[in-house]
């Protein structure tokens, strides 16, 4: 596997490093922080809401620098993600965001047992043309609380964009268990909104093994994806379940 390379990597530093550096010299008010970490930190932001794009080879590179050059819209819509990760990031920076980088991610004690959660991932669309629908605020719950997220990356609630088709995705902190090898249910709630939709709510269930409360870091084969949820205008009704 070490031949595949996501490009988009490249795109989005590009993208994020050029965004920081205006805006630094434009002396904007919100910008309190440019150091490496914080421009890594809104990287991973922004990656972890657009499709990747692989390349083995050097033709594969041609080709998909072709379609970036030639969509303006997927351009613009980094730009959108990266000026709301900045925004994100600098208002709540990691304690020693300018030291050498390490995992500051709130979590249970290393040495006790926790439930890890899987990264939750779903798309919200519009319930009438089925389009994934961007500007909708998308929040997850479990017991009737906002739940803490891995990392400031990672809101909660988050937003979606058009060209990431409506994806939103959710990396949740785990929960300290007594012991390792219990199995317990977790009872989680989506709720969505975007104006001039009615709102929507998906209740679904995870089954959750407790495991030693190693270091983990994010694993891509380890998620849940959440069925689509379709928002419909006011005035049109709704008529699917809200379940998983």
């Amino acid at each position: 596997m070490e031949n595949i390379h996501n490009l988009m990597e490249e795109t989005v530093l590009s993208h994020v490093n050029d965004l920081y550096d205006q805006t630094k010299a434009r002396n904007a008010a919100w910008l309190t922080c440019d150091c490496k970490n914080c421009r890594l930190d809104t990287a991973s932001y922004v990656l972890n809401r657009i499709p990747p794009r692989y390349v083995v080879s050097g033709r594969g590179v041609t080709h998909i620098n072709a379609f970036l050059n030639g969509n303006s819209q997927v351009s613009a819509d980094i730009d959108k993600l990266v000026i709301e990760g900045m925004k994100i990031v600098n208002s709540a920076k990691r304690p020693y965001h300018r030291e050498q980088r390490i995992n500051m991610a709130p979590s249970v004690k290393p040495e006790t047992f926790a439930f890890h959660f899987p990264v939750f991932e779903g798309n919200i669309l519009d319930g009438q043309t089925f389009e994934p629908l961007a500007g909708a605020q998308v929040k997850l719950n479990l017991n009737g609380s906002a739940v803490k997220m891995m990392d400031i990356t990672w809101p909660n609630p988050c937003s979606t964009y058009g060209t990431t088709k409506g994806t939103y995705t959710f990396w949740a902190v785990p929960v300290e268990a007594e012991s390792e090898g219990l199995v317990k249910k977790f009872n989680f709630s989506i709720h969505v909104e975007s104006d001039g939709y009615c709102p929507a709510d998906c209740i679904f269930t995870v089954p959750v093994t407790s495991e030693t409360n190693e270091k983990r870091d994010l694993d891509s084969t380890y998620s849940v994806k959440i069925k689509d949820i379709f928002l419909f205008r006011k005035g049109t009704e709704d008529e699917n379940e809200d379940n998983f």
